[in-house]
């Protein structure tokens, strides 16, 4: 059957189609059926090796933060950097001088000031807590040493 590939269309979209589906059990389907691990959470205390593989739930604190996020969306189009890197980047001072005015911190940047945010005390907290909890993934700070 493989030696007329060559000659005929269909023979050959037919081993195709044959060798993509045995290539695709092989790495989707098997492994979860042979390794049992792969369901369990696995623990790793150190963030900088990657993932924890843990999730916490949120504090009361981070859930108002995100609440403001979701309120504020902070525009409708993605213009500025992924989100999922800022937290534990920058300490508190950087997130008030930031929403004040973006372009104290970034010039050319195209964020708009909220400043409302950051001269409410307990909304621009819940919102840091919020956004600290963002990409933990990555420890930027190993010191640890933001908010002191």
């Amino acid at each position: 059957m493989l030696r007329n590939t060559d000659k005929s269309a269909i023979g050959f979209v037919v081993a195709a189609l044959v060798f993509f589906f045995i290539g695709g059990t092989l790495t989707t389907v098997v492994p979860p059926l042979v390794d049992k691990t792969w369901a369990k959470p696995f623990e790793n205390h150190d963030p900088s090796k990657g993932p924890t593989g843990k999730l916490k739930p949120y504090t009361e604190v981070e859930l108002k933060g995100r609440a403001i996020y979701v309120r504020d969306m902070f525009g409708t189009k993605r213009t500025g950097p992924d989100l999922s890197r800022v937290g534990g980047k920058y300490d508190r001072q950087w997130h008030m001088t930031h929403f004040r005015n973006p372009r104290d911190l970034t010039p050319g940047s195209i964020m708009p000031p909220y400043p409302w945010i950051a001269n409410n005390p307990e909304e621009f907290d819940s919102l840091v807590a919020y956004l600290q909890t963002l990409g933990r993934a990555k420890d930027w700070r190993p010191d640890n040493d933001y908010e002191k």
